[in-house]
């Protein structure tokens, strides 16, 4: 689902649930809803945060009935209510953490693949093309150094017979850039493909790290 048809769904639910959605002022009103990470196309996501403004006090027992609603393939899981003025959720949005199904050849060793996180994680830099999707500004086209967008990278799970592995990646996500999966499997530099990634959750700047 795209973030256009998401955000209408979910204004279809509240009008039906009979919430007090609250609409921007513009001469074609927009309810205000918003999501905290722009939705990537071809990546499953978990946990992620979705700000609905109302116009007045709605009770959360309400809220949690209306996400009982939710379209086919969204799953609500919880509510929480936060006063106008508080910072938005995009504002303090850091990063995200991704688990990634790669798939490889012979050559998808233990020590290959650790080599190649250490490789990575102790780069200076590491050549990348800006994709034009991450911004209006065609401007934005061409070269960067993807190191500053990689914060951590750590190996889930190896089966060499099968050639396959499972990594959990942290990456840079707020107004000055946005890491992908394949940037991270590109750069590992090892004959591997994207099976499947997921978007596990979203990092805020009070987010406490994992513990490794």
């Amino acid at each position: 689902m795209r973030q256009a048809e998401l955000v209408s769904a979910l204004e279809q639910v509240f009008r039906e649930a009979g919430l007090p959605l609250s609409y921007t002022h513009a001469v074609k009103p927009r309810p205000r809803i918003k999501l905290a990470a722009n939705l990537p196309i071809g990546i499953e996501l978990r946990n992620e945060v979705v700000e609905a403004y109302f116009d007045e006090l709605v009770p959360l027992d309400r809220i949690e009935a209306a996400g009982q609603l939710f379209p086919d393939g969204v799953e609500f899981r919880d509510a929480k209510e936060v006063w106008h003025g508080f910072p938005s959720a995009a504002s303090q949005l850091r990063g995200a953490e991704y688990e990634v199904d790669v798939r490889g050849d012979e050559s998808l060793t233990s020590d290959a693949l650790r080599g190649a996180v250490v490789r990575l994680l102790g780069a200076r830099e590491l050549a990348g093309m800006r994709r034009r999707g991450e911004s209006e500004r065609r401007a934005d086209a061409g070269d960067r150094d993807l190191r500053p967008l990689i914060e951590d990278v750590e190996i889930l799970e190896l089966d060499e017979k099968a050639h396959t592995a499972r990594l959990r990646t942290v990456l840079q996500l707020d107004a000055n850039g946005a890491g992908r999966p394949e940037d991270v499997v590109r750069a590992l530099d090892l004959p591997l493909k994207v099976d499947r990634a997921v978007r596990t959750r979203l990092l805020f700047v009070d987010t406490p790290p994992i513990a490794r």
